[in-house]
């Protein structure tokens, strides 16, 4: 499950879950964006264990747009992908509700990519576990500390392919889960 933040306290517990996994990985912290929606990604026990926050394209910082203006084309409406942060006790639980998450996200908005500097852990992760097209679109930077790769996420083809039986932990976990609207 996953809950849209909507409250100062709300956004309290989203920096401060953020901020405990990126100081331990590393990361410099970067708060929350103008014009972003933050999540909480909710675990079975009821805890905010996560976080995830997307950004239109058009809100990115200037280093986003610099480092994409040449990937992203006028036929793709495109979003930012930041802050999956997983506490420790929750990983394991909480990132494919994390994917889940982007991918209903972008169905809703209509987004058809998104865009984010990924971890390459979780890179190889999200290609090969969840089969969700991720492509490495530049040369692995140094971003907030770590080394991260440039990426372009092609949501639309797993939204409009959702009952692919390679996307059969999508259905299942979409399934089993209740959702929080995703607003904005």
């Amino acid at each position: 499950m996953y809950k849209q933040v909507e409250t100062v306290q709300e956004l309290a517990k989203f920096h401060e879950i953020k901020e405990t996994v990126w100081t331990s990985m590393g990361f410099e912290m970067e708060y929350a964006k103008e014009g972003s929606a933050q999540f909480l990604l909710i675990a079975e026990d009821g805890e905010a264990g996560g976080t995830f926050e997307m950004t239109p394209f058009s809100k990115s910082s200037a280093y986003m747009k610099s480092l994409f203006q040449d990937v992203v084309t006028e036929d793709m409406k495109v979003m930012e992908v930041d802050s999956l942060a997983v506490l420790p006790k929750y990983r394991g639980q909480l990132g494919q509700k994390g994917i889940c998450l982007m991918i209903d996200y972008a169905e809703k908005h209509g987004y058809t990519h998104a865009i984010g500097v990924a971890d390459p852990t979780f890179f190889k992760f999200i290609n090969k576990k969840y089969q969700v097209k991720a492509t490495q679109t530049k040369d692995i930077v140094f971003y907030k500390g770590a080394d991260a790769i440039p990426t372009l996420f092609h949501l639309k083809d797993v939204y409009d392919n959702k009952h692919d039986p390679k996307y059969s932990w999508y259905n299942s976990s979409s399934s089993n889960q209740v959702k929080v609207e995703v607003g904005g």
